[in-house]
Parts: C-alpha cells; structure tokens; sequence
C-alpha cells in the first residue's frame, strides 16, 4: 500500500525538477551585460528572419504563364491605304516597348498553351469614333504555324482571341489583322505583323 504514494509523488517531482532547470537556463541568459544580451537576442533574431526568408525564396513559384494582349491604336482621321504603316501603332503587354516600331515589324511574344487578344481604338476618343478588329488570318507564306486557332470573344465586341497551340514552336508566323473604323461609311484596313513563342 505504501508504495502508490511514492509511485504518485515521483511525477511531481520530476516536473518542480524541470522546471527549476529551465527557470535557471532564462535566469543566467539575463544576467550579466545587458547590451550583450540585446545584441544576442537581436542576433537571433536576424538569423531567423534569414533563413525565413532563405525558405521562401526556396518555395516561391515560377512566373506563370500568361495571356498577350495586342492594342492597335489608329489615327482614323488621317489613315488611308498608302498610309496604314504611318498611322497604326501596334503594342502589347508582352514585348516591351513599341515605339518607333512599323506595324508590319511588330513581334508579339505568346506563350504555348495560351491566348492572344486583339483589340483596337482611336487615337482621338473624342471623336466618338470606334475600331473593331474584324478578323485574323494567316498569310499565305505563313511560315511557323503558331496558331491554334482564331475566335471572336462573344463577350466582348471588336476583340478577336487566339488559342496558341500546346507545343513548343520556333520561329515567326506571318499574318494579317482585319480593322474596320465605324464611320458613317466603314472602311477597312489590313496589317500585317508577326506572333513569336517565348521560351524559358
């Protein structure tokens, strides 16, 4: 009968015994120069923020892939036949900066297993004056077949959407961009730029 206290009190010992130890670890780290033990601590501190952050940049995904959107934006008070390179300036949110850059050179980077969106307005809004993009098609030496396939967006009017093929594909595909400027009498304009697929 004796022995079920000895076997209740031994528990408790050993928690006053861990407990005394640990009180004395925290009572000898705060003793002693206080500056030092800031600096320890502020050490430590840094060092756990590192290798946190070190962890992080070790998870952090790979840029994902993206859609392209292509904007043309045309001069619809001074564009005619003879001068469609003149006055339609093509840019995309893919290629960086167009500036300077003939329609016809213009390069759109796409990704594989993507979509490409065409859209296109006046340069002067206030003159109420709308741009559809009426249709894309792929020219005649179309050379590197990048395209899947060509869509109107039913949710949006005057934007046409292409689907990029799930492959990889090199070189340039050549092809042309239908416009049409609502006026009283719509006219018709056809540019011809080029698709590329970026690689990693």
């Amino acid at each position: 009968m004796r022995k079920k206290p000895t076997i209740q009190i031994l528990p408790v010992f050993l928690v006053l015994c861990l407990s005394f130890g640990t009180f004395s670890c925290n009572e000898s780290k705060t003793q002693g120069d206080p500056e030092q033990v800031a600096s320890g601590e502020m050490s430590l501190l840094q060092n756990s923020s590192e290798d946190i952050l070190a962890m992080n940049s070790e998870i952090l995904p790979v840029e994902a892939t993206k859609d392209t959107n292509v904007l043309l934006t045309v001069d619809t008070e001074n564009i005619t036949e003879e001068t469609v390179e003149e006055f339609v300036k093509i840019s995309d949110d893919r290629s960086g900066s167009s500036e300077g850059v003939l329609p016809s050179d213009h390069v759109a980077l796409v990704e594989k297993n993507m979509k490409i969106f065409w859209s296109a307005e006046a340069l002067d809004p206030q003159l109420e004056t709308t741009v559809d993009v009426l249709g894309i098609f792929r020219k005649p030496e179309g050379g590197a077949e990048i395209l899947d396939g060509v869509f109107r967006d039913p949710n949006k009017d005057g934007i046409v959407m292409g689907k990029i093929k799930n492959k990889k594909v090199n070189g340039l595909e050549y092809y042309n961009i239908m416009i049409r400027i609502n006026e009283e009498t719509p006219r018709t304009f056809v540019i011809d730029p080029k698709l590329q697929m970026k690689h990693d």
